[in-house]
């Protein structure tokens, strides 16, 4: 039997592992932490619980499939809400903005801002949907080992319909004049760490994809889908070993043939695959003397923004926040440049305040409320200094909700936590904190991204948010699809049927 070893029980890893024990390998999966997840972690203060990183889930057919490929059924391994409306949007000059999916009340809440912009919606969802419908089975749900393929003449004309060498602020602004409406169907490229000055048009999708497709929350938060996982893995017969950080890849004879564990045991396999964080590992646990060149090449590419987190427990419920909310900062457009360009946190910010408790249960105690943070701010850089920083970002936030009406949070705070991009690096070895790994310009999509199968390393395999297609929960699943495609083709065992 092949063994094979997977580096890190992010939802990649668990993914990769599951359906490689599911054609047959011997599969084990070493992690640093103590559980699974990794970024799709899950935090507990007390009687509080959160989610760690995602709390949006989109395109839950992916899920789907992902779980047919090993014969499971989603719906008896996770119970999916579908969130209506999906955020309210508050704006520096007192008014809210909420998308629905119920086309009705969409459609209202547009025409309040904009006469006119509930029929230029409709346009700007069927061009997303065009988008969609090209971009996701010729581009996203397919692997390219080199560009060749990718620049094909049968695909070139694909790639100039879904906008992937225009930008996206300016193609939104073609279907509607107002400053809000803009912000609100263009900061979705922030799922992805990306600015919508630089994503490329395509993203239009993600507006797309939520009101066709819906924006969900399973039960217990997104740190379920690993959850989930996990518990398919063990029925497979993987064999997880947390708490058991991986120190190094053995390569000889330019082939991987297991890895070093930090106590420095050593298991052996004629696989490795790789979840951990690409920037990090190619720095760190390749062997040296092939790691420079590799980490030269990274440090040329473009990280995504990383995220200030507040975690807080609150005695009494905010019943005026909905799930999702969004908040933005007086100057929308320099907000950006300050975070991808400068590399500063901006004077204003803006942030986006979860609230599970108003889809679940078991967030927080009856009465109390469990609200999950998230301020965009720059990659770990020499111009932040987080122990300045993280207290004006803090009160900044407390200090907008109650002018917007929300109380003072701060007076009713039982239990807090605090994430910088500082303990990203340090805490899920994202390289330079972070969070979504590296950009998703044009320049670094398809085939500009890494592969999943090692340029240098024979049977040395990488899947995660980094490595084509992209970030994301459903993206990365996909990533370990190819991963696990690619290591059946070159082992000769019976590929399963793909995600």
């Amino acid at each position: 039997m092949t063994r094979a070893i997977v580096v890190g029980a992010g939802v990649g890893g668990l993914t990769a592992a599951m359906k490689l024990a599911h054609a047959g390998l011997d599969v084990t999966v070493f992690e640093k932490q103590a559980g699974p997840g990794g970024r799709c972690g899950r935090v507990t203060l007390g009687d509080f619980r959160f989610d760690l990183g995602p709390t949006i889930l989109l395109m839950p057919h992916v899920l789907e499939a992902t779980f047919a490929s090993v014969g499971r059924r989603l719906s008896d391994l996770l119970t999916l809400t579908r969130c209506d409306p999906h955020y309210r949007v508050h704006y520096r000059d007192g008014s809210r903005f909420t998308l629905w999916s119920d086309e009705a009340r969409m459609h209202a809440e547009l025409e309040r801002l904009e006469p006119g912009a509930a029929q230029r919606y409709q346009r700007f969802l069927a061009q997303g949907r065009r988008q969609y419908e090209t971009a996701f089975p010729r581009f996203i749900s397919r692997h390219f080992d080199s560009v060749w393929p990718f620049v094909a003449p049968r695909n070139v004309p694909a790639i100039l319909q879904v906008g992937a060498l225009k930008k996206l602020w300016p193609h939104v602004g073609n279907f509607f004049r107002d400053a809000r409406l803009r912000q609100a169907l263009s900061f979705q490229t922030m799922y992805l760490g990306l600015s919508p000055w630089d994503a490329p048009s395509v993203f239009s999708l993600l507006p797309f994809t939520e009101a066709e497709h819906g924006l969900w929350f399973p039960e217990g938060g997104l740190h379920a889908v690993p959850l989930a996982l996990e518990q398919v893995c063990g029925e497979e017969g993987v064999t997880l070993r947390y708490g058991a950080p991986v120190e190094r890849v053995l390569v000889e004879a330019g082939r991987a043939v297991g890895v070093r564990l930090a106590d420095g045991t050593e298991a052996r396999a004629e696989v490795v695959l790789c979840n951990a964080d690409y920037a990090h590992a190619v720095r760190h646990l390749l062997p040296p003397d092939i790691a420079p060149r590799r980490t030269a090449q990274v440090d040329r590419q473009r990280f995504t923004s990383s995220g200030y987190l507040l975690y807080l427990g609150l005695s009494r419920q905010l019943p005026e926040l909905l799930h999702h909310n969004v908040f933005f900062g007086r100057d929308f457009e320099g907000s950006f440049v300050d975070v991808f360009t400068r590399r500063r946190v901006p004077e204003d910010v803006s942030f986006y305040v979860n609230a599970p408790s108003r889809t679940g249960a078991g967030f927080a105690p009856p009465g109390k409320d469990a609200l999950y943070v998230l301020v965009p701010v720059p990659e770990q850089n020499q111009g932040v200094d987080w122990r300045e920083e993280g207290p004006r970002v803090r009160a900044q936030v407390l200090s907008r909700l109650a002018q917007e009406g929300y109380g003072d949070v701060e007076a009713l705070i039982e239990a807090e936590r605090v994430v910088t991009p500082d303990d990203w690096a340090a805490d899920l070895n994202l390289e330079r904190g972070a969070n979504f790994g590296l950009a998703q310009s044009f320049w670094q999509l398809g085939p500009f991204r890494p592969t999943v199968k090692d340029p240098d390393v024979t049977d040395l395999f990488w899947c995660g948010a980094s490595i084509q297609p992209g970030t994301g929960v459903p993206t990365v699943m996909l990533s370990a699809g190819f991963a696990v495609d690619a290591i059946l083709a070159a082992h000769g065992a019976a590929r399963p049927e793909a995600a």
